[in-house]
């Protein structure tokens, strides 16, 4: 385009990937970079909203808590690109999942961790990863470039409330209330004898 000229990225591409005779004699394969950024005037406005709901089922004889249902109601602003936010809506709720039922990192007394290797640190797998139901909203952000809001927090961050708030439910009767993380089926069986010991006290009483 000469110097100070103009190209569009269409052309530099075809020059660049299909045609690199027509490049410039000065330009190498190091040649070409472009960098870009882009902070919005307002840096309110451009967090992601979602909501989760869950249906869960818990076995109060083994403590083991099995997802029954997922769905995520999110509006991410104007999706660029459907595929990559349903990827990580799926991703983030793999990672939330995790939070709240498996991992934790225990350290000795000397502050050693004893989870140093994933064959102690616990992570979700394909079989602790429900169907998850998505629906997007779109709703643009009028400070940033094309109307995009934040993603991936839509994802990762409501999980643990959602499934504490229905394990929590599910053994309402039973006076349990299990508030830490992870939910581990070693914690909700404490819980439940915690609460049957509390209520043969109080019969007692």
């Amino acid at each position: 385009a000469g110097e100070g000229g103009t190209a569009d990225i269409a052309r530099i591409a075809n020059a660049w990937y299909i045609n690199p005779h027509l490049l410039p004699p000065d330009v190498d394969a190091q040649g070409l970079e472009v960098t870009m950024g882009f902070k919005p005037a307002v840096d309110t406005g451009s967090f992601t909203y979602a909501t989760h709901a869950v249906a869960v089922e818990v076995d109060i004889d083994s403590g083991h808590v099995e997802i029954l249902d997922y769905v995520v109601v999110e509006d991410c602003g104007t999706m660029i690109n459907p595929m990559v936010v349903e990827g990580q809506t799926y991703g983030g709720v793999a990672q939330g999942i995790g939070t709240a039922m498996f991992e934790a990192m225990h350290y000795d007394g000397n502050g050693q961790p004893l989870a140093s290797t994933l064959a102690d640190y616990m992570l979700p797998g394909p079989t602790e990863i429900p169907s998850i139901r998505i629906h997007h909203f779109e709703t643009p952000s009028p400070h940033t470039e094309f109307g995009a809001k934040g993603m991936g927090e839509g994802g990762a961050i409501a999980p643990p409330a959602a499934i504490f708030n229905a394990v929590n439910d599910a053994l309402r009767d039973f006076g349990v209330e299990l508030k830490e993380t992870p939910l581990t089926p070693r914690k909700i069986l404490e819980a439940l004898e915690t609460a049957e010991a509390d209520a043969h006290k109080r019969k007692a009483a």
